[in-house]
């Protein structure tokens, strides 16, 4: 890919990012997102920018991709141990008051969590970002304009195929990607920013990039999610954890990700935000201190599909635990590396 290439693809990811961020913005989560650039770029305070918070490992689904699938089978064992909503309340709380402006609630399947609508209410009326990413089984219309009402900035809906049979059977639900079909629309009719997000797996791509003879399943789901009039496609390589964490031949190479990286139309799909570049360089957002996951037991991580647990917040403030990860040892042998991949990370 050419420099002039890159420039204008990192300005078409520009314009997705505003015309995605702005529809969901208010004055008051425009003065937090203000702030955290403020505090980051300005005085160089260290401050995540995106809080993943896993309310709940229970989910409907078994995908064979999925980074927590090896919780899930203890996670109705487990239930009683999961974060109370005030408790996480106090979480939110306590991430405005550091400065940190996104939340995505995730899973598992949040919207099973019980209460989840007010607690996308709480975190939006103290400005925070907030989404949510959902197998939309559970996206009625009725949820849908539920969610609109507490003040959801937008919402990310799981697709893995335009085949209905494929991405139903991907997921161990029938009739599921009808549901898929319907929340985009319901979303489109609330006028909710959409994301659409995919894996994309060597299947995938097969000539994806060849022009006039694309034929490849990431077009397909590309021009399906513009169809649908999603707001854009997020595009996640495989990760080696959960349900895949043996299957270390499905981990892309270099030049695999290059061929998708250097073939996207950048002014609708992008990579999984897991990637930043950062003085030049391109790494986990993770290892970069920009993001970071608490699980439904309280458990602070870097990320999702590395679970080693730094802190708790039932016991320790949220400041206390970030703190000390940041300062752990793990942490600081792994900073600034650009990869997913779990098995290599130094403990």
């Amino acid at each position: 890919m050419t420099n002039t290439k890159k420039i204008i693809n990192f300005f078409k990811t520009v314009m997705l990012y505003a015309r995605v961020g702005l529809r969901g913005m208010t004055p008051l989560k425009g003065y937090v997102m203000a702030r955290y650039w403020i505090k980051t770029n300005i005085f160089k305070q260290n401050i995540p920018w995106l809080m993943e918070f896993s309310v709940t490992y229970s989910c409907q689904c078994k995908c064979p991709h999925c980074s927590v699938g090896e919780y899930l089978d203890e996670a109705n064992k487990k239930r009683q141990d999961e974060l109370s909503n005030e408790q996480i309340k106090d979480v939110l709380a306590q991430a405005v008051k550091m400065g940190i402006p996104k939340v995505d609630f995730f899973g598992g399947e949040p919207l099973l969590k019980s209460g989840i609508i007010d607690l996308v209410g709480f975190g939006a009326k103290k400005g925070l970002y907030v989404s949510i990413t959902t197998n939309a089984e559970l996206l009625t219309k009725e949820t849908t304009r539920a969610l609109k009402k507490a003040g959801i900035s937008c919402i990310n809906i799981s697709i893995d195929s335009v085949s209905g049979e494929k991405h139903d059977s991907l997921r161990g639900v029938p009739g599921i990607y009808k549901k898929v079909l319907a929340g985009i629309g319901y979303c489109h009719e609330e006028k909710i920013p959409c994301i659409t997000s995919t894996y994309v797996t060597r299947n995938r791509i097969i000539n994806f990039g060849k022009g006039a003879a694309d034929d490849s399943q990431l077009t397909q789901i590309i021009a399906l999610s513009k169809e649908l009039k999603a707001s854009g496609l997020r595009i996640l390589f495989p990760i080696i954890s959960g349900r895949w964490e043996k299957g270390k031949e499905l981990e892309f190479t270099e030049a695999e990700k290059k061929l998708v990286m250097d073939n996207l139309d950048y002014s609708f799909a992008f990579i999984e935000g897991a990637y930043s570049v950062k003085n030049g360089k391109k790494t986990c957002q993770s290892l970069s201190g920009r993001m970071f996951n608490i699980s439904p037991y309280g458990d602070v991580q870097l990320c999702v599909t590395f679970p080693q647990n730094f802190g708790n917040v039932k016991n320790t403030s949220l400041a206390d635990v970030l703190k000390d990860m940041y300062n752990h040892p793990t942490y600081l042998k792994n900073k600034g590396r650009n990869t997913c991949s779990t098995d290599g990370l130094e403990c």
